[in-house]
């Protein structure tokens, strides 16, 4: 699509930088446009955006989202909400369109719950961690090509949650990721003080050790610096306990990330809200992007092969890829 092409070719890669074996790339850009949505957090916290369950009932794969103001605002991919029947995060991108009501696609990221806690739902200053939101956004786009209905890959998700809790020794009586975040506040948090964006920024590319692992791009710098923070924290949390490798990939390996991508395979279905909602596939590479009018809002993508046949989130992403 020639819009995320152009998108792509103009952004730079500016100086990495490595903590505890996270590297960060900026990726500038030179966006004009200064978009007039708000982010989750902002429209929450402001009042005018209710997340909530459908119904009394409620419904594991769907949330209501009402816009109630006059700014539409931008529900990223991967995002938490806490509260309600259970937590759930965003199975992709959406601007809600103000003064609309909106139900959304949701996965569930705490198995063991399922008592309403509250009416409205939370912001989360989490999203889906970086690996398995890969996988998540796989299975997305596999179930789209399949059915048309952008649903994840429920049950592997909650195996996936369950192993990561596993693996770093976190105790939650329903399974919940934010427990995880919770208990791994600490260590998650040194990595939060040790990036910050730079001035013009509007991605932001990471990798774990000696491999590439994903990138995020909005359209302008001020929706970077307000999501900056929510994505450090996705590729922290995977970042925990990884052997530090002498050598990290180079600003040219970056580089050459951003143009396989923009050579990548995209398929275009209608956006939950506004825009299109466009799927990005490849040999090794999985994306997402939402695109209004003539303008990229957001992209995403993934470098999908793992480290070997039992990495987290690896079941999920294997078993999504086959389904294509």
């Amino acid at each position: 699509m020639q819009i995320l092409r152009e998108a792509l070719a103009r952004l730079e890669v500016g100086p990495q930088k490595t903590f505890a074996g996270l590297t960060h790339f900026p990726l500038l850009g030179d966006s004009v446009r200064r978009p007039e949505y708000a982010t989750l957090d902002e429209a929450i916290e402001q009042g005018w955006l209710e997340v909530r369950e459908v119904s009394e009932a409620g419904s594991v794969p769907e949330l209501t989202v009402v816009n109630k103001g006059d700014r539409a605002v931008l529900l990223m991919d991967g995002e938490e909400l806490t509260g309600a029947k259970q937590n759930r995060v965003l199975n992709l991108t959406i601007l809600a369109p103000a003064g609309k009501t909106l139900v959304v696609p949701v996965s569930c990221v705490e198995q063991g719950r399922w008592a309403s806690q509250s009416i409205a739902m939370a912001s989360s200053p989490s999203t889906l961690y970086s690996r398995l939101r890969r996988s998540k956004m796989a299975s997305v786009s596999a179930a789209y090509q399949r059915c048309g209905r952008p649903r994840s890959d429920q049950s592997a998700l909650w195996r996936e949650l369950a192993c990561k809790s596993m693996d770093l020794k976190v105790d939650s009586p329903t399974g919940a990721m934010a427990d995880i975040y919770e208990q791994q506040g600490r260590r998650i948090g040194d990595y939060e003080r040790a990036f910050e964006p730079v001035e013009g920024q509007c991605g932001a590319m990471f990798a774990i050790g000696d491999r590439l692992m994903g990138f995020e791009v909005f359209e302008h710098p001020d929706f970077l610096a307000k999501m900056f923070r929510k994505v450090v924290r996705s590729y922290a949390l995977d970042a925990i306990g990884v052997h530090e490798t002498e050598t990290v990939p180079t600003e040219q390996a970056a580089r050459a990330f951003l143009d396989e991508v923009a050579g990548g395979r995209t398929e275009s279905f209608p956006a939950v809200g506004l825009g299109e909602d466009i799927r990005i596939s490849g040999d090794r590479i999985t994306g997402a992007a939402l695109v209004s009018g003539d303008h990229l809002v957001h992209l995403c993508a993934f470098r999908t092969e793992d480290e070997g046949s039992g990495g987290p989130g690896s079941r999920i992403l294997r078993a999504s890829l086959r389904r294509r």
